[in-house]
């Protein structure tokens, strides 16, 4: 294989121009401020344990489950046993966040924003 040979040109990686480039806003929301996912087409989110995949509620919006996620947790749930699911208005269903990343989005919804302690681990 010839490395010196000639370049491809679909290969060819175009220079970024940084001098072009600007940053984006994207201030963090603040503690009081509600965190909500919203998936397009979902009619219900439902929140289920695995690997039993039993439903433990089924709620209009990300933003009323995050305290049924965090009760979970706290009555000794682990977070990879949790699973967020969109229900969407053509029967499908669609996981949208599950175990550590699930609990970090319901805590940041209630402004608990550490680990879990020790007693709900």
């Amino acid at each position: 294989m010839n490395s010196t040979g000639d370049v491809d040109p679909d290969l060819d990686i175009p220079e970024f121009d940084f001098d072009r480039a600007h940053r984006v806003d994207r201030s963090a929301a603040g503690p009081d401020e509600t965190v909500e996912i919203r998936i397009d087409g979902a009619v219900a989110y439902a929140i289920r344990l695995i690997p039993s995949n039993k439903v433990i509620g089924t709620f209009a919006s990300t933003v009323q489950a995050w305290p049924a996620v965090l009760a979970e947790i706290d009555r000794g749930t682990p977070a990879r046993c949790l699973v967020l699911d969109a229900h969407l208005d053509n029967g499908e269903r669609h996981k949208v966040a599950a175990g550590s990343l699930l609990a970090s989005a319901a805590r940041r919804h209630s402004g608990r924003r550490g680990l879990p302690t020790a007693a709900a681990s």
